[in-house]
This record gives structure tokens, sequence and C-alpha cells, in this order.
């Protein structure tokens, strides 16, 4: 679960595709939706300075990213850890 859960949030290039570019928050789940990698595209593309808004929130929302996926698998971790057998 916790797995399927780490996939969601750090989401591929495909579901971009997917999903689609509409920023929208639905209950349907079949309605278009953008995701943090649509935004992180979005925000990169063309020739922009390093220190300008766009590139700083997109690295702001990566690192973002990166800290919910990171603190997902310490979480994992730690379940593993706790009800793995132990052999002997």
């Amino acid at each position: 679960m916790l797995l399927a859960v780490s996939r969601a949030v750090g989401e591929t290039m495909i579901v971009t595709m997917a999903a689609g570019l509409q920023a929208k928050m639905t209950v349907n789940p079949l309605d278009t939706v953008t995701t943090v990698t649509v935004q992180i595209v979005t925000l990169l593309t063309g020739d922009q300075e390093f220190d300008s808004a766009k590139t700083l929130s997109a690295f702001g929302l990566g690192l973002t990213l990166f800290v919910v996926t990171l603190g997902l698998n310490i979480i994992a971790l730690r379940i593993v850890q706790k009800y793995r057998e132990q052999y002997d």
C-alpha cells in the first residue's frame, strides 16, 4: 500500500500526459486534473534565468515531491523492520 502511494506521489511523465494540463481540483476521478510533474514541466519551459520566480518554484515543487516520497519510504522501512520475521 505504501509503495503504491509512493509511486502515485512520485508520478512519471506518462501520468503527466494522461492527466492533461488543466489545473483544477475535482472529486470526479474521470475529469482531467494537473499533477506536480505537469507544473514542473510547465514552469521550466523555455529559456529562463536561474533565479527567476518560475524556476525557483519549480525547484521547490521538486524538493517537496522528494521530501514526501522520502517520508513515505522511511515509514515503509520502519513497518517492514517491525514486522520482519527473524530466521535462525
